[in-house]
């Protein structure tokens, strides 16, 4: 049996978490009971040892700051350089990035500004309006995983964060590797991805917000049919 981590730390006041434990239901009963998805704390999860005999993928979930963020980033490092299937929303997304710019681009003090507000290298900022509880219409580009997954160019897309990418950055994580692929009617990045990887995606919207048993969400089947496939 396949398995995958979500990375994060469950809080039951979170809703955007218990939306994401309704995803887990379907995911692995009415899509694929040969799947188990289930969460480990950011303190907890020894990456180097479970990724080699437990977990085939890495779901980072939102809710951050995180309890152990160089945990995270280290999680990621290694499933984006062993080609493990990854995808983080939210904070997942935000967290990815900072994990790029570190280890890729060079960028060493890469943070966010929900942990350091006065950083000199925020390449995750406050976004001026917060999108807690928004939604909005995202342009998705074609001929990338994204466009594959929900085969169309647009989708609605559902938020419970005030973060995401400095757009003074975007330039820096193109030239090194890192495809943006979605955006919103304002150009503001939405989503990206890693081409050379087998899955690498990251959405600043949460998946979970639109998914339902009626309707499981493209992004995530797409995810967990690619984590049952690997070797």
């Amino acid at each position: 049996m396949k398995k995958i981590v979500v990375l994060g730390d469950f809080n039951p006041k979170y809703y955007t978490h218990h939306a994401l434990n309704d995803a887990i239901k379907y995911l692995t009963t009415d899509v694929n009971n040969e799947l188990k998805i289930e969460w480990v704390d950011t303190d907890k999860f020894d990456y180097a040892n479970q990724f080699r005999t437990e977990y085939s993928g890495l779901w980072i979930a939102p809710g951050s700051p995180y309890k152990d963020m160089d945990n995270v980033i280290n999680t990621i490092r290694f499933a984006r350089k062993n080609n493990i299937p990854t995808l983080g929303n939210c904070g997942g997304f935000q967290h990815m990035i900072i994990e790029y710019a570190r280890n890729v681009c060079g960028l060493i003090n890469a943070n966010t500004e929900e942990t350091i507000p006065d950083g000199k290298e925020n390449i995750i900022s406050k976004l001026t309006c917060s999108l807690v509880g928004q939604q909005e219409e995202i342009s998705v580009l074609e001929s990338t995983l994204l466009h594959s997954l929900i085969e169309k160019n647009h989708l609605i897309g559902k938020y419970y964060c005030s973060y995401a990418l400095n757009p003074d950055y975007v330039t820096l994580l193109e030239s090194n590797g890192m495809l943006m692929t979605a955006t919103n009617a304002e150009g503001e990045i939405r989503a990206f991805e890693i081409s050379s990887h087998p899955f690498f995606l990251g959405t600043l919207f949460q998946p979970t917000l639109t998914s339902s048993a009626e309707e499981p969400d493209p992004v995530l089947m797409g995810f967990v049919e690619r984590v049952s496939r690997q070797p």
